[in-house]
């Protein structure tokens, strides 16, 4: 099944009502604007941190949350708060962290979206550290979530069909 043939609206929707969610009661970050963006997206701008999970079953796509600096600074120090880490190992726990949000929200809100007698799965979590662009091909979707807080910034992609992708969100072929 394709993205097209899935309600994507919805799935971001999901997401982000669990992000919302987990960011009050997890994170101590009471209130969150999110601005969607469901047509035409061109490119996508990675930020500092970015978490990327795939999504297997009757919906096969990418999901990608891409953290600014602040955000993956503070909800590492909420995550890790009552354990002594040393700055060289900072770089670790800030990946940890980002890996470890993107699991608990997409497994929690996928579940919302099982279609009959279908059963979604879940990739392990990458995370990529570089900043980059990923520009749409025709045959790619981009469905994107900006999500501003007190404390930084997430950016949700949904993007697809997860065939044109590798684990970090390079397409698999170069003309497509």
């Amino acid at each position: 099944m394709t993205l097209k043939a899935v309600d994507a609206r919805r799935l971001v929707e999901y997401v982000c009502e669990r992000t919302h969610s987990f960011f009050e009661t997890e994170l101590a970050i009471p209130h969150s604007h999110i601005e969607f963006h469901f047509s035409d997206v061109q490119r996508l701008t990675l930020d500092f941190l970015t978490s990327i999970l795939a999504v297997e079953g009757p919906v096969r796509v990418m999901f990608a949350m891409s953290f600014d600096r602040e955000l993956a600074e503070y909800s590492t120090a909420k995550y890790t708060e009552e354990l002594e880490i040393p700055k060289d190992e900072l770089h670790l726990y800030l990946e940890e962290t980002v890996a470890d949000i993107i699991n608990i929200i997409l497994g929690n809100s996928l579940s919302r979206f099982q279609l009959e007698g279908e059963t979604i799965t879940l990739s392990p979590p990458v995370v990529i550290t570089e900043a980059k662009n990923i520009y749409r091909h025709k045959d790619a979707h981009f469905f994107t979530a900006d999500v501003k807080t007190k404390k930084g910034r997430l950016q949700i992609f949904c993007i697809g069909p997860r065939e044109l992708f590798d684990c970090k969100l390079d397409y698999l072929q170069e003309e497509l």
